[in-house]
């Protein structure tokens, strides 16, 4: 299915080769898994599989690419449908208004007959657990579910090979089994599935083979049985005693138009010192609470009171939204860290300690002159991350800010937080306990008084 003879490529401008001197050869029906470190070379692989390197991105170009018999360069439209991909970010290739005009658009423009669609939509989208959302608008679904959206108008294709970036980085953890038995039970019939992942504990029991990549270059190439992960070493919070009410919420209640409320009657009061993790299925509130609570949408009833002292120097709550990409509007690494502190109106020697203090504290020293939109998903994370705690903020609200890390980078992203008060979502349970001094379960009860 897969061929891969000496493979080095280097993007435009890039400082280093992204991959550099891979060779692989994957066989029909075979679940392969692509692991290793945020920046290792993975999603650029799965690009040039797909034929996005190098006939859409440029760059330097070397090696022998051959994709069911179709030799590099092609084009992504050359190989389609028979290849099927679901990039690293799902949002940038969704294209219709509601789920089921998404995972019937490609079947339309290949000209199937009505019924044909209807069929394929309906089977897709009970296979990935979203049977019933037809007439849900993508606007209105989580991160997850809009994941799931993607995979599913990929599968109605049937293609012969499915390459799929990061498919579990933004599902619950039973929405993540439930798709890994699916890509075992597709691999079963014959379909050829290659997939970048860092959640290695809920994929490597599922997968034929895993090939690891470091820096570019592939380092172990064989069966998962053999593969030692590397160990995810979590930092032990450190102690904090609670304070003055910084936040009050009184009878807080939220729907959207048209639809049941999401939460009604909710009385909660935190405190500076606390650290809450947000947990709960994919579209259980998470993401809503946080937008809440950060000015994005307002209350259908009751009120948000915030107690917080004013500062000149540094934020009053920096939110870190689920899609990072949406944040970055600056062509440096150096300027996004440097935007929030510029608009406090610091001194430009103050400004650089911190761009320093936070590059070094998130990895980023060796990428402060570059794009952002050029780096992988988890770093430009950390990127999105970073331009808000440049600005010190009081209150922290982190959605999932944990997707797309590896183990080093999530210990020192981690290690990184600090603010008065802390909310955070994520769908890892250890996560939540290592580092929360209080958890919310989502969807929230009626007129809940405290989840401790």
């Amino acid at each position: 299915m897969i061929r891969v003879n000496n493979l080095s490529y280097r993007y435009p401008g890039g400082c280093r080769e992204a991959l550099s001197r891979v060779s692989l050869k994957v066989y029909p029906g075979e679940l392969l898994l692509l692991s290793g470190e945020t920046g290792s070379g993975k999603s650029t692989l799965l690009s040039v599989l797909c034929g996005l390197i190098p006939s859409q991105a440029g760059g330097e170009f070397s090696g022998e690419v051959e994709v069911l018999g179709r030799k590099a360069p092609f084009s992504p439209a050359d190989i389609f449908p028979e290849v099927a991909v679901v990039l690293q970010n799902p949002a940038e290739g969704l294209v219709a208004d509601t789920v089921f005009s998404e995972v019937a658009f490609g079947l339309e423009n290949l000209g199937y007959p009505e019924r044909e669609i209807v069929l394929r939509v309906e089977e897709a989208l009970s296979a990935v657990g979203l049977g019933g959302f037809e007439d849900r608008k993508l606007s209105e679904l989580s991160g997850g579910e809009r994941q799931r959206a993607a995979l599913a108008a990929a599968l109605a294709l049937r293609p012969k090979l499915l390459l799929l970036d990061e498919p579990l980085a933004q599902l619950d953890h039973k929405a993540a089994r439930r798709i890994m038995t699916l890509l075992r039970k597709l691999s079963r019939r014959g379909i050829t599935v290659v997939l970048a992942e860092h959640r290695l504990n809920l994929a490597i029991t599922e997968v034929d083979r895993i090939i690891h990549l470091s820096g570019g270059r592939k380092v172990y190439d064989g069966r998962p049985q053999n593969f030692t992960p590397p160990e995810r070493s979590l930092p032990r919070p450190r102690p904090s005693r609670s304070g003055e009410v910084r936040l009050e919420l009184r009878n807080l209640s939220f729907a959207y138009p048209g639809r049941p409320p999401i939460f009604s009657g909710v009385n909660l009061a935190f405190r500076t010192g606390e650290r809450i993790a947000l947990l709960g299925e994919n579209g259980s509130g998470k993401s809503t609470f946080l937008h809440l609570l950060g000015g994005l949408l307002k209350p259908s009833g009751g009120e948000i009171r915030w107690h917080l002292p004013d500062s000149r120097d540094s934020l009053r709550v920096g939110l870190l939204l689920q899609d990072p990409d949406l944040m970055l509007v600056h062509e440096r690494v150096a300027s996004e860290l440097e935007f929030t502190p510029q608009n406090l109106g610091l001194p430009k020697m103050q400004r650089e300690i911190r761009i320093r203090e936070v590059a070094r504290k998130l990895d980023l020293e060796g990428h402060l002159g570059r794009n952002p939109l050029a780096l992988s998903r988890g770093e430009r994370l950390r990127v999105a991350l970073g331009a808000i705690l440049t600005g010190k903020p009081r209150v922290l609200l982190l959605d999932e800010p944990t997707t797309a890390q590896d183990p080093r980078h999530l210990s020192g992203l981690l290690s990184a937080l600090s603010a008065d008060l802390l909310f955070f979502s994520t769908h890892e349970e250890d996560i939540a306990r290592a580092l929360a001094s209080r958890i919310l379960r989502f969807p929230l009860s009626s007129g809940v008084k405290r989840t401790a």
